[in-house]
């Protein structure tokens, strides 16, 4: 017979092997349950992103929807000198592209970043197996998410 102590790390040990597994149950699979009617929606397919320097007219972008691709060019807001353009999300929902974009840190945790904000220019291009009926193109910047481009208004 183990001692009380060694079975209690045992029984620990167990434990944090499965609760990983516990947190994902109901999260994989193919679903089931439903109508039967499907979901027409497109759904991303596909998406680069480029950080192509400094620009000057912050928080606006423009977006070109032709065939499933949409390409968007912008500048946002970073909150120092080390700051990039990142992708944060590209998600189609009731038939609308919504892509936010936000900026990253890109240097190591010891290098020091100029406290100034910064512009950053990026490109994006985003497919979607389907035709969508807007685009709406979020920053996130330092002060706070604002709409740049909402193709439905």
């Amino acid at each position: 017979m183990l001692p009380p102590a060694l079975g209690t790390v045992m029984n620990r040990r167990t434990m944090l092997r499965t609760t990983p597994l516990l947190a994902l149950s109901g999260c994989v699979g193919t679903g089931g349950g439903g109508d039967g009617g499907g979901d027409d929606s497109p759904r991303v397919t596909g998406r680069s992103f480029e950080d192509t320097g400094e620009c000057s007219d912050a928080e606006t972008a423009t977006a070109d929807d032709s065939d499933g691709e949409v390409r968007i060019e912008g500048c946002v807001t970073g909150p120092n000198g080390c700051a990039v353009a990142a992708l944060g999300s590209a998600a189609v929902g009731d038939g609308v592209l919504e892509v936010v974009v936000t900026t990253e840190r890109d240097a190591p945790p010891d290098v020091a970043c100029t406290e100034a904000l910064v512009y950053r220019a990026y490109v994006a291009t985003i497919t979607t197996d389907g035709e969508v009926s807007s685009v709406r193109v979020v920053h996130d910047a330092p002060g706070g998410r604002e709409t740049v481009v909402d193709t439905a208004a």
